[in-house]
C-alpha cells in the first residue's frame, strides 16, 4: 500500500500536459501546441510529405495567436516587379538565409500551414522586429481576418468585399467591417483605401492618398502609412490560429 501511494504521489508531481517531442509541426501552431515553444524565433517545420522547412514563429505579440511567418519583404524589395505578384504565384524567397527584408515560403509549403491543425486566420503587420521584445509595439497599421475562405482570398480576388476581424490604418480602426481585396497572378494581395471608402463597410479612412495601397501591392503609397514609410519598412503576412491555454 505504501509503496503504490508513492507513486501516486509522484505520479501528482508530473505536469498535466508534457511537450510531445516527437511531433513533427507543420506550423508554429503546432510548435505552441504540442511542443509547448513560448519565446518567438527560428524554427523548422515539416510540409505535409515530411520535408522540413524553415520559418519565424511568433508566439508573443498577440497571445492567445501562434503565427507562422509566409512573406516579409521591405518596400523596396515588394515594389520589385518579380516579387510583386499573388500568393498564387510560387516564388520561393530566402529559404536558406530567412531575413525580414525577402522572405517568401514557397507556394506547397504556405498551403501546408493554411491546412494544418490550428490554422484559422490570416494577418499582415509592419516592421515587424524579430530582434528586440514581442515583435509589436501595437496594432498600428495591422489586419487580421478569418482564413474560412482558404487560399483563394490571398491568390484571386478581384474588389470582393472580405470580413475582417480588425484593421487599423494609422490609428484608424474597425471591427468585424469588410474590405475590398484585389490579388491575382500580376499584383500582389492588398486593399484599395480608395475603394474602401466607396464599397464594402464604407469605413471612412482619412489623410489617404489617391488610390493608396496598403498591406501590399504599392502601385500608389503614403509614407503616413508605416509599412511604406520609407524603403526598408517592411510588410509582413502570417498564417495563425489562437491556441488553447
Amino acid at each position: 500500500m505504501v509503496k503504490i501511494w508513492s507513486l501516486f504521489a509522484i505520479v501528482a508531481l508530473l505536469p498535466l500536459v508534457m511537450p510531445n517531442t516527437h511531433h513533427k509541426p507543420k506550423s508554429c501552431y503546432e510548435v505552441k501546441q504540442f511542443l509547448k515553444a513560448t519565446e518567438n524565433g527560428f524554427f523548422t517545420l515539416y510540409d505535409a510529405n515530411g520535408n522540413p522547412f524553415r520559418s519565424f514563429c511568433d508566439f508573443e505579440s498577440e497571445p492567445p495567436f501562434a503565427w507562422t511567418l509566409i512573406e516579409s519583404m521591405t518596400l523596396e524589395n515588394a515594389q520589385k516587379a518579380q516579387h510583386n505578384k499573388g500568393f498564387s504565384v510560387n516564388i520561393p524567397l530566402g529559404e536558406c538565409h530567412t531575413s525580414m527584408s525577402l522572405f517568401r515560403l514557397p507556394s506547397h509549403h504556405m498551403s501546408s500551414v493554411l491546412s494544418s491543425y490550428g490554422s484559422t486566420h490570416y494577418r499582415s503587420t509592419c516592421n515587424f522586429n524579430i530582434i528586440e521584445g514581442t515583435g509589436l509595439a501595437n496594432r498600428r497599421d495591422y489586419i487580421r481576418f478569418s482564413a474560412c475562405r482558404g487560399a483563394s482570398t490571398l491568390s484571386n480576388i478581384n474588389g470582393g468585399c472580405v470580413e475582417v476581424d480588425y484593421i487599423n490604418i494609422r490609428g484608424q480602426s474597425c471591427r468585424k467591417c469588410q474590405m475590398p481585396f484585389y490579388a491575382s497572378s500580376s499584383y500582389h494581395l492588398h486593399i484599395d483605401l480608395s475603394g474602401a471608402t466607396t464599397t464594402c463597410s464604407r469605413f471612412g479612412f482619412t489623410n489617404f492618398v489617391a488610390n493608396e495601397d496598403v498591406f501590399g501591392y504599392y502601385n500608389s503609397h503614403n509614407p503616413t502609412f508605416s509599412c511604406t514609410a520609407n524603403k526598408n519598412s517592411t510588410t509582413a503576412w502570417w498564417i495563425g490560429g489562437a491556441y488553447a491555454e
